[in-house]
């Protein structure tokens, strides 16, 4: 059965900053009779495209508008963010957890383009992230029962397809909060995603787009050869360990006086190469 773990440094600052928010809007909008912090945080179409409001794309899966709607996500983020976290480290939580809102806000705003009546449209929301958290959750724990909407137990796989089928019965409707439904999906794709790429652990996400990198970088041909004349044809300045031995050899056995001025170049340069290689 699942315990309440101790909420972790990450998803600490995660909470805090939803709430921040949410009281924020909830004040102005109590005192002031204005929606401007909500309208600056929460994403749109023409906010970001038309208005400059890049930071949308990241902050609107912290804005909340009324307090029942903070206290089921923080509490879910709470619940199992906080072992992911312990389990990936703060690094590998963060990049997921940013990944999964960047998925959640790009597909709102893909669909948004495809649909030009519906830009007005705005998209605040951390199910989308949420979401990613309880597919990596039933990964790892499969078999770790919870209380379903409080009600209930439930295994974790039971959970993670329930809401996962919610969610993309919601994304191919047709109603009026398909593009909100859509967000939702994205984040739950872009989780998917990242764990099949990174086999479960987001921090190896640097060596995946390493190895990625690496698939369509041009090979470098050494070939064998005196001189630099072939090193210049590769692109890239040959070391050939066969002529810097050769070199050690006459020296060892010559001293330093005995190398001609091309042999001295070569040494300085080889030296020089491998300086820069290692900074």
């Amino acid at each position: 059965m699942y315990s309440a773990p101790k909420a972790t440094w990450a998803v600490l600052r995660l909470l805090y900053m939803q709430i921040a928010l949410c009281v924020a809007i909830i004040l102005e909008s109590a005192l002031l009779q204005k929606s401007g912090i909500a309208a600056t945080f929460a994403l749109s179409f023409n906010g970001v495209f038309e208005q400059g409001f890049v930071w949308q794309i990241l902050t609107a899966t912290l804005v909340h508008t009324n307090p029942l709607q903070l206290l089921f996500n923080c509490l879910t983020l709470w619940m199992f963010g906080s072992e992911l976290e312990q389990r990936w480290g703060r690094s590998g939580f963060l990049r997921f957890y940013l990944i999964c809102a960047l998925g959640a806000t790009l597909s709102f705003l893909a669909l948004s383009a495809a649909f030009p009546a519906m830009r007005g449209d705005v998209f605040f929301s951390a199910a989308g992230v949420n979401l990613g958290l309880l597919i990596a959750y039933a990964i790892y724990w499969p078999e770790r029962q919870v209380w379903f909407f409080f009600l209930f137990p439930v295994r974790m796989k039971f959970v993670a397809l329930i809401t996962g089928v919610i969610a993309l019965s919601y994304a191919v409707s047709s109603a009026p909060f398909v593009l909100s439904a859509a967000g939702h999906l994205g984040g739950l794709l872009a989780a998917g995603t990242l764990l099949l790429l990174t086999g479960g652990e987001p921090s190896r996400l640097g060596k995946v787009f390493d190895s990625l990198a690496a698939r369509f970088r041009p090979k470098t041909v050494h070939i064998q050869g005196s001189g630099d004349a072939a090193a210049g044809k590769t692109g890239e300045p040959a070391i050939h360990e066969a002529r810097i031995d050769a070199i050690l050899d006459k020296i060892s056995r010559d001293g330093m006086k005995s190398l001609t001025n091309a042999e001295k170049k070569f040494l300085r340069d080889a030296s020089d190469r491998m300086n820069r290689t290692r900074h």
